[in-house]
């Protein structure tokens, strides 16, 4: 009974004040479609500038030619014009501007071509409505480099900053390839010696790394290929301790040189890939007669060790004892 009670309530007072509303609601929207349409009329009718992207391509380039360094894949134009036609420029592409490579053929083995304004001028407007201007053009120069094939090997040397952890360090990096193939004219190929990569920034390596980077381009020349790949190798280091010998040198006959000790501990670190290469006879540690003399002159009766030879590869050589006491005999001649 309640419920339809509340029914007819509803039917006599809300039901047509909400119609009512909805009507209202409905003509409101409908002006607002078309004022917004006349204010949309009367603004594309006004003049604009805007920026209208057009693809650039170098047509009927012969087989053996070998563009090193090729013009920019599009130039960016500023037009003016009416609102209504600018909006063709953004529903549909521009056609792509088209030079021909025979046109600008001065016949030379390699070369470098910058196009005319006056060229670029004329075809962009080809490609545009009578009414638009263009108003300015980037890049304002075009240019392409080419050769008929010339071409050399370099190598390619890493830039940058490679760092390992400290308990780490960087043993070998290379790339591949190691050289690339650059086209250029003689006066570039005469000159290089070598393609640098992009700089590396690398930090904390702990394993074996590779990294793939670009090279740094080289004006009027083509580096094939464009892109290499660069490994990090990274080893630990190991702690060691080896025994050698002092070992006397240039004494006379008659005379013997001692020490206490007669040998001494060297330690080390190296990297556990060279561990193995690292053995006791290539540390050389050397006392001579003209040494032993200076120091007796000089009251001294202990030697500081000094070691003649390293190995390759191994650092932070401590030796334990510094110093040996020593002593001078002197054998008759019977």
């Amino acid at each position: 009974m309640d419920k339809i009670r509340l029914k007819n309530v509803w039917n006599k007072w809300c039901d047509p004040i909400f119609r009512r509303r909805g009507h209202d609601i409905l003509v409101f929207f409908f002006f607002l479609v078309v004022s917004a349409g006349f204010w949309l009329l009367q603004t594309l009718d006004e003049t604009f500038e805007t920026e209208v992207v057009v693809p650039i391509e170098l047509i009927d380039v012969p087989e053996e030619v070998v563009i090193t360094t090729p013009l920019p894949e599009a130039l960016t134009a500023v037009v003016k014009d009416k609102g209504t036609m600018l909006t063709r420029y953004w529903r549909d592409d521009v056609k792509p501007i088209q030079f021909s490579f025979a046109d600008y053929d001065g016949g030379t083995v390699s070369g470098q071509v910058r196009i005319p304004q006056a060229d670029v001028m004329k075809l962009l407007q080809e490609r545009l409505a009578g009414s638009s201007k263009v108003q300015s053009v980037r890049p304002d120069t075009l240019e392409y480099f080419y050769n008929h094939g010339m071409n050399t090997m370099v190598p390619v040397k890493i830039t940058g900053d490679v760092r390992t952890d400290s308990r780490y360090y960087l043993y070998d990096v290379t790339t591949d390839p190691a050289e690339v193939n650059i086209f250029a004219s003689a006066a570039i190929l005469d000159t290089l010696t070598a393609v640098q990569t992009q700089p590396l920034s690398v930090a904390g390596l702990k394993e074996n790394a590779t990294f793939e980077v670009g090279l740094r381009p080289i004006r009027g020349a083509k580096i094939e290929p464009e892109r290499v790949k660069v490994t990090a190798r990274v080893d630990f280091y190991m702690e060691n301790t080896i025994e050698i010998p002092v070992i006397s040198l240039n004494f006379p006959g008659d005379r013997e040189l001692r020490t206490f000790p007669s040998t001494v501990k060297v330690m080390y670190t190296v990297g556990f890939q060279h561990n193995k290469e690292v053995t006791k006879d290539k540390f050389v540690s050397v006392i001579t007669y003209e040494e032993i003399l200076d120091l007796q002159e000089q009251g001294a009766t202990k030697i500081p060790i000094r070691l003649k030879s390293i190995p390759e590869g191994v650092d932070n050589v401590r030796i334990e004892p510094a110093e040996v006491d020593f002593l001078v005999e002197t054998f008759s001649e019977d």
